[in-house]
């Protein structure tokens, strides 16, 4: 009798594990199943914050589920950054990152809340340039017009620094380096205060971003003279890079990328990517992200991990040696 109840019982346990196997499946399948999470350093309103939001809207659109902006402000990044590493690894908390924030700090900086090596990189976002601008009523009108200006000046000419690793400090000193010309340092917050000193003449030039730049290089206030990446911005065509003006092997591009916590499941990882990739091949995508200033590229979205590996060492190099090559 025992052994009879057994064998009934046995067989609706198999039944029942046997009827609950395509729900598990489904269940693991289901991603995503609640809202997701993008992480942002920077504040709202800003170039990245814009970027992400796109993002976010895109991939609400095709998963049918929320995608959340949380901005994080701090640290240069590193709050975020942290943030971000020391969440779980199920594709619900995923982190904008940048080339200031995973390749140039960790290049400078021993010590940071966050090491690199606690994310996967997942796909190339956007790039953007910086571009080296003066007053509109400057005499100077070339790189190497501003090179001889400084070479004349007893102290050199004044430049705006947004601070120590941020794109526009690097390219002066990549500038610097080159040429071997002096500069004063104008220590600024922010880009927009300083691109209005600039129009006002309070100092002679500064390599702004893009997106901050180009209204008054559009507008007439301010002359560009080049621009760091290594090819020219679909922003200003007719503008060289640094590398036409004469500066060998020059390429300073902020970019940024959607990375996780490093653990994150591979089907997880290819189902981000995929979609991620769907949202930027949209000419209207493309079109909002050209019209903030930035550039997509597509030779980095084929193997970003590699990209982000390869920007990594050029940091270290160029912290080294000051060969950004």
């Amino acid at each position: 009798m025992l052994n009879t109840i057994y064998k009934c019982g046995l067989g609706t346990l198999v039944t029942a594990v046997i009827a609950c196997w395509p729900l598990a499946a489904g269940a693991q399948e289901a991603y995503p199943s609640r809202p997701v999470k993008l992480v942002v350093a920077q504040a709202a309103g800003g170039g990245p914050d814009l970027l992400a939001r796109l993002v976010a809207q895109e991939l609400t659109t095709q998963w049918k589920q929320s995608v959340i902006i949380e901005n994080k402000l701090g640290a240069a990044g590193g709050i975020a950054a942290e943030y971000a590493a020391k969440s779980p690894a199920d594709g619900y908390t995923l982190f904008v990152g940048s080339a200031c924030i995973m390749s140039i700090a960790p290049a400078m900086q021993n010590k940071l809340p966050y090491s690199p090596a606690e994310f996967v990189p997942l796909v190339h976002l956007a790039s953007l340039s910086n571009v080296f601008v003066v007053n509109a009523s400057s005499p100077i009108k070339s790189m190497q017009a501003l090179v001889d200006a400084a070479k004349k000046a007893p102290t050199g000419l004044s430049a705006a620094s947004m601070g120590p690793g941020s794109t526009g400090q690097i390219s002066s000193d990549m500038l610097v380096r080159q040429s071997g010309i002096k500069i004063v340092e104008v220590a600024y917050k922010g880009e927009s205060l300083a691109i209005t000193d600039l129009r006002g003449g309070h100092f002679d030039f500064m390599a702004a971003g893009m997106p901050v730049a180009l209204p008054h290089v559009k507008a007439g206030a301010l002359t560009p003279l080049a621009v760091s990446g290594a090819r020219r911005s679909a922003m200003l065509p007719e503008v060289p890079t640094m590398i036409e003006s004469g500066f060998k092997d020059y390429d300073v591009t902020q970019w940024y990328g959607l990375y996780a916590p490093v653990a994150l499941p591979k089907d997880i990882q290819a189902k981000v990517i995929a979609a991620v990739r769907a949202a930027l091949a949209k000419p209207a995508a493309q079109k909002q992200i050209m019209d903030m200033g930035m550039d997509l590229t597509s030779n980095p979205q084929n193997d970003f991990p590699a990209f982000d590996k390869a920007e990594r060492s050029k940091w270290i190099e160029f912290m080294k040696t000051g060969n950004s090559r």
